[in-house]
Order: structure tokens, then C-alpha cells, then sequence
């Protein structure tokens, strides 16, 4: 064999065993997340599911629900029952907003137009809608 070829043979045995090493030090990818335990200051780490298991709940969850629960959680109001603990201001208020984008809703609460019942809720009146909610 020619000079040039033992050579371009040589770097390229060389190239590839690097390659192979550079591949065996890539680190792998967690399937884990921290988070912060407000007990103990210590991040814990919690196992996830894979895609497919994480979809198939959500895919699961949604066909227990009607379209208008669907279309309800979609814009922020979500199932306040599934909830744990007291639920927020900024919670409430995200499932007023949602209840002024919904015609039933807001002609059950007598809210008017969605402008109308948007700007109530944004100044911070919003309980008219959650309790007809």
C-alpha cells in the first residue's frame, strides 16, 4: 500500500476510536426532576413517567371529562375538586375570565357582554361568576 493511503487509514482508526470514547463520556439523560421540599430546604428528586405513560393519563383524564369541561380547562379553569388546598385569587380569577369567554356561563351570572363581564373580573369582582360556576 501507497504512503497516503496508511495514512488516511491510520488517522481515520484514530478518528474513530476517538469518537467511540468522546460517545462512552456523554452523559446520560435524567429522567428525574428536583424539586425544592419546603420542609427540609433539600431538593428531592422525583421519577417521571415516560411520554407515552404522561399522555396516556392526560388522554385518560380527558375522556372522563364533557367537551365544555375540556374546553374549560383548556382556557385556565380547570376541576377546582382536583385541587389540593385553598384555591387562589389568581385561580379564581383565571376561571372567572374563563366563565366570561363561555355565552351560558356569563348568561347565567347576568354579566352582559364579554367586555363587560371581562372588565368586572379584571377590576377585582370576580365572585359573581365562581359562584355560578
Amino acid at each position: 500500500l501507497s504512503p497516503v493511503v496508511e495514512q488516511r487509514r491510520s488517522f481515520l482508526a484514530r478518528c474513530a476510536s476517538g469518537g467511540a470514547a468522546v460517545v462512552a463520556l456523554a452523559p446520560q439523560v435524567a429522567s428525574a426532576r428536583l424539586v425544592l421540599n419546603d420542609e427540609t430546604g433539600d431538593y428531592d428528586e422525583i421519577e417521571e413517567d415516560d411520554w407515552q405513560t404522561a399522555w396516556g393519563k392526560r388522554l385518560d383524564k380527558a375522556k372522563s371529562m364533557s367537551s365544555e369541561e375540556v374546553f374549560m380547562a383548556a382556557q385556565g379553569a380547570g376541576n377546582v375538586s382536583l385541587k389540593e388546598g385553598e384555591e387562589s385569587e389568581a385561580s379564581k380569577k383565571r376561571r372567572a375570565l374563563a366563565g366570561c369567554r363561555n355565552d351560558a356561563i356569563r348568561q347565567k351570572a347576568g354579566a352582559g357582554d364579554t367586555k363587560a363581564c371581562t372588565s368586572r373580573v379584571l377590576g377585582g369582582e370576580f365572585q359573581f361568576m365562581i359562584d355560578v360556576m
